[in-house]
């Protein structure tokens, strides 16, 4: 009797499937992703982080359970305060850089194209195409639960 052989889905994604920054690939893939991530933290941030080593650790309250965890200092003081800014997400930029920035603000929750077409005012088919196309950009994948 053989073993099931484990193959990848080749599942084609609509617009329901979820998506999410996949900070795990990103630095895998990229050197510079916490340069890049500094330079969206407001200016009271930029000028905390301007001096500190690249792996800042500090203790976070995890609002629903207040359980204390170790996190990265840079993306939790990005995702919890400067993300929060109304400045943060501007209307005029491109749909990538938009649909980033919408990620970082709302902690990096899954959201399927349908959603994020709302939030961008770009048709959802459009988001799906950016989203899914051959190139990853700035680690935004399709959500994959562990």
């Amino acid at each position: 009797m053989t073993e099931p052989v484990n193959r990848p889905s080749f599942v084609r994604p609509t617009v329901e499937t979820l998506f999410h920054i996949d900070f795990a690939w990103w630095k895998d893939n990229d050197s510079n992703w916490r340069i890049f991530l500094q330079s969206y933290l407001c200016e009271k941030h930029q000028e905390l982080f301007k001096n500190q080593a690249d792996d800042v650790v500090i203790d976070a309250v995890d609002p629903v359970t207040a359980e204390v965890k170790q996190v990265d200092g840079l993306l939790h003081e990005l995702m919890n305060h400067c993300a929060k800014q109304p400045e943060f997400i501007d209307e005029n930029m491109p749909l990538v850089a938009k649909v980033f920035r919408i990620f970082l603000a709302n902690g990096n929750h899954p959201l399927n194209a349908m959603q994020l077409s709302e939030m961008v005012n770009r048709p959802a088919l459009t988001v799906l195409t950016t989203l899914t196309g051959p190139q990853i950009y700035k680690g935004i994948r399709i959500f994959q639960e562990e």
